[in-house]
């Protein structure tokens, strides 16, 4: 009962950090906006300026910080259970790469369907994000089986593939379309709006709920294939819809960010030493480290320097590099 207690308050408190972040967020930047102001300028502006910056460009930008960080965070515990390894991540198993070159042909192809809306970015990104999972699930198919160890090993040689067919690409891009790409790339939630926002939602809105009913699965997941088939699991049907359900998280939210790595590793990981192992905690858990971290990293990314902003890829990765390397350094 006090473990539960404590399980309870802590994600009360994560919860309260997300709030305080948020509430830092709005009143950090180049405008400054009292704290005072900011329910009259979302219910009853006086101040026409601070109204736009606060609902146009800071609001969509903050919420969509948290909604990518939920996203990606989720989809990362989703797939350490399914592979059985602690370090698995939607960047390290190539699927953010997958993503980032049908994104990059997408804008190389298809310019002004860029310009006119942005529906179509999530569907190539999810495309592109299936198309590295399919060949990952190929190459670790062993005997008619998915061995998860290989899982790892075969991400990293389709995220140097498709890094590689990328880098090939951008040689022979315009400048003003590179530029474009290369911010995508670093990961950018710069120039977010609520177009962005309403893009991504719908993904997340049927997403989310259904992995969540995959609870009592991935718990069953973790007690190794024969237990889960003892307890009537179909491990690898599951699997295959797992699987396919983290890398439609991961794309549809990289398609709007950009590639950003390290949370799907990073926030389960903290998320545990706070719930445990168990998923019905772990990832309600898991997405709201997630979302706070990379709101915060955005945050930091755009105030430290000011007024150039640092993208928000680089700031999660100087952040979290190190203790990529402190979880390497513990599981092997």
């Amino acid at each position: 009962m006090k473990k539960k207690r404590n399980v309870w308050l802590a994600l009360g408190a994560l919860l309260i950090g997300v709030m305080v972040v948020v509430l830092f967020s709005i009143n950090t930047g180049y405008s400054k906006i009292p704290y005072t102001d900011i329910w009259s300028s979302l219910m009853a502006p006086k101040d026409p300026d601070s109204s736009v910056v606060l609902l146009q460009i800071r609001l969509p930008r903050i919420i969509l910080a948290l909604l990518c960080g939920m996203g990606l965070a989720l989809s990362g515990c989703i797939l350490q259970a399914v592979t059985e390894n602690p370090l698995a991540d939607p960047g390290i198993l190539g699927i953010n790469a997958g993503a980032g070159f049908m994104v990059m042909l997408f804008l190389t192809l298809f310019p002004s369907l860029h310009i006119k809306t942005m529906v179509y970015q999530p569907v190539f990104a999810m495309a592109g994000g299936l198309l590295a999972a399919g060949i990952l699930y190929g190459f670790s198919k062993r005997n008619g089986k998915v061995r998860p160890p290989y899982l790892l090993l075969g991400g990293i040689g389709v995220s140097a593939g498709f890094s590689s067919i990328m880098l090939i690409m951008a040689s022979d891009m315009e400048n003003s379309s590179y530029q474009l790409v290369a911010r995508w790339l670093a990961g950018n939630i710069w120039g977010s709006s609520w177009h962005q926002v309403k893009v991504l939602i719908p993904y997340l809105l049927f997403l989310i709920p259904f992995v969540l009913t995959k609870m009592d699965i991935l718990d069953m997941l973790l007690l190794g294939e024969e237990a889960s088939m003892a307890l009537g699991v179909r491990v690898e049907k599951e699997r295959r819809i797992l699987l396919i359900a983290a890398v439609a998280l991961a794309a549809s939210c990289i398609s709007v960010s950009g590639g950003i790595g390290f949370i799907g590793l990073v926030a389960p990981h903290m998320a545990k030493r706070i719930a445990g192992v168990r998923h019905r905690v772990l990832m309600p858990s898991s997405m709201l480290v997630g979302g706070l971290f990379l709101l915060l990293a955005d945050t930091i990314g755009r105030s430290l320097f000011q007024p150039i902003e640092i993208p928000v890829g680089i700031v999660i990765s100087i952040l979290a590099a190190p203790y990529f390397l402190y979880l390497l350094g513990r599981h092997t």
